[in-house]
């Protein structure tokens, strides 16, 4: 007896009725009679009988109906695990980022994708550019957050978020405007970032004929900040570390002529994809980034 059959005689059993085994089973009356009457020429015997307008089970699909039964309720456990498989994906996720997106950034969406799928549990980790490609490559993370990375032999990358330069400056220095031009930086002491955005940077300086007043340079995003606060100088970084990282008092102002980085997942192409990564893969590329 195959799979459909099985579902077709449990229904009518349990029914009592071909034309309400039709209706559980969201399929026509004679479809039904065709594959009992089918079912009963391989069987090689009745498996009901009308009597005075009633469907009657025979002694055999008594017998049948115990063991039927049981297959039909372990098939019915197996589609709604898959249905759960699919809503509430168990396992765990290697997440990376770089150290600027590992502040604020990276908490939120694991806190945020946890609320939606609490059985997946996390391992994060901040690295640097280098090193996420090396464990991409080793499969020793899952999946990673950094900033203009490119695929490769053995990594794909997809933009989740694009976004602006912004100026960092500290309150005793007002441009009087909204955004600012390169011609308004002139002399002012420069923070410089040594990341992976500042050769975007140092082209986006070229092409305005703009020599930024380096004071310091820092590789951390976060010291940039701090340093802007104590009134160091200025600096540019990227909207998602501007706004992440809790200084007071730090004004941000829009660059006249903007200037784009873009924040990719990035993970790799030679490991079999889970539910659960696929999911999280989703969640990223929908998040609404509030910056």
């Amino acid at each position: 007896m195959r799979t459909r059959q099985l579902e077709v005689f449990h229904a009518v059993y349990t029914h009592g009725s071909i034309t309400v085994a039709a209706q559980y089973l969201h399929v026509s009356q004679p479809s039904v009679s065709k594959v009992l009457t089918h079912t009963e020429k391989q069987l090689g015997f009745l498996l009901f009988q009308r009597i005075k307008r009633r469907l009657l089970p025979t002694a055999e699909a008594h017998v049948l109906f115990r063991h039927a039964d049981k297959i039909h309720n372990d098939l019915q456990n197996i589609n709604e695990i898959t249905k759960n498989l699919l809503k509430n994906a168990p396992g765990l996720i290697k997440l990376a980022s770089t150290p600027s997106l590992g502040v604020n950034l990276m908490p939120e969406l694991v806190a945020e994708f946890c609320k939606r799928f609490p059985e997946v549990k996390f391992e994060t980790h901040t690295l640097h550019l280098d090193q996420i490609e090396q464990k991409i490559n080793e499969i020793n993370i899952d999946i990673a957050l950094a900033y203009d990375i490119e695929s490769s032999e053995y990594i794909e990358s997809e933009t989740v978020f694009e976004g602006d330069f912004v100026l960092l400056s500290p309150p005793s220095i007002d441009f009087n405007s909204v955004s600012v031009s390169c011609h308004d930086l002139e002399g002012i002491p420069f923070i410089r970032i040594e990341g992976p955005l500042s050769i975007r940077l140092d082209n986006y300086f070229k092409e305005n004929n703009f020599t930024p007043n380096y004071v310091t340079t820092t590789d951390t995003y976060q010291i940039a900040k701090s340093l802007v606060d104590k009134e160091m100088g200025i600096t540019i970084l990227d909207q998602i570390s501007a706004t992440n990282i809790d200084t007071d008092g730090v004004k941000i102002s829009q660059l006249e002529s903007p200037l784009k980085f873009e924040m990719k997942m990035v993970y790799s192409n030679q490991k079999v994809e889970s539910i659960v990564l696929n999911n999280f893969k989703a969640f990223l590329s929908s998040y609404n980034f509030k910056l």
